[in-house]
């Protein structure tokens, strides 16, 4: 992402799991996990949490929301888009949902984002949702950014070539 491009993609997701390893569970582990995701950054997020989907989906909107404005505060982010995979998610941004009904703590946290940010919720499906596919699946540079690898090639010639030794002789 350069500095003059102030737009992102961000993606959302929540997971609820129907079975836990029995270890896990006996530790305190929770079924649910939400995530989000900042191909542009490199940015892969997950966390487990307990909650329904929405209730996850919603977390991990504002974890977003704050963890731009917070870490990547300097990048100058003026606008984003959201894609979630859940349109229960999606329709309650409408005005006629009950997840963000008026004086909620939801909606004056909106509100708050809202003065900084301009924010665009948007419906994607669940195999294109890049928060929801595996770490070992997501690149670990930033979208568009290229290793570049600087051969000296005098360096090169100057390889000089050795006799095989003999070794040890036990």
């Amino acid at each position: 992402m350069t500095t003059e491009d102030k737009n992102l993609d961000c993606y959302i997701g929540a997971v609820q799991n129907r079975s836990l390893d029995p270890y896990l569970e006996k530790n305190g582990f929770s079924r649910g996990l939400t995530t989000f995701a900042i191909p542009a950054l490199g940015i892969l997020f997950k966390c487990r949490v307990e909650g329904d989907p929405v209730e996850l989906e919603f977390a991990a909107f504002f974890s977003l929301l704050k963890f731009i404005s917070t870490s990547l505060a300097r990048e100058k982010i003026t606008a984003l888009r959201v894609f979630s995979s859940l349109p229960e998610f999606v329709f309650s941004f409408t005005g006629k949902g009950k997840h963000l009904a008026q004086d909620s703590p939801k909606y004056k946290m909106l509100k708050q984002y809202s003065a900084k940010y301009t924010i665009a919720i948007r419906y994607i499906e669940k195999e294109k949702n890049r928060s929801l596919i595996s770490p070992a699946d997501y690149p670990s540079l930033p979208e568009n950014q290229e290793v570049k690898l600087d051969f000296d090639l005098d360096e090169k010639k100057k390889i000089n070539i050795k006799p095989f030794q003999k070794g040890i002789i036990l």
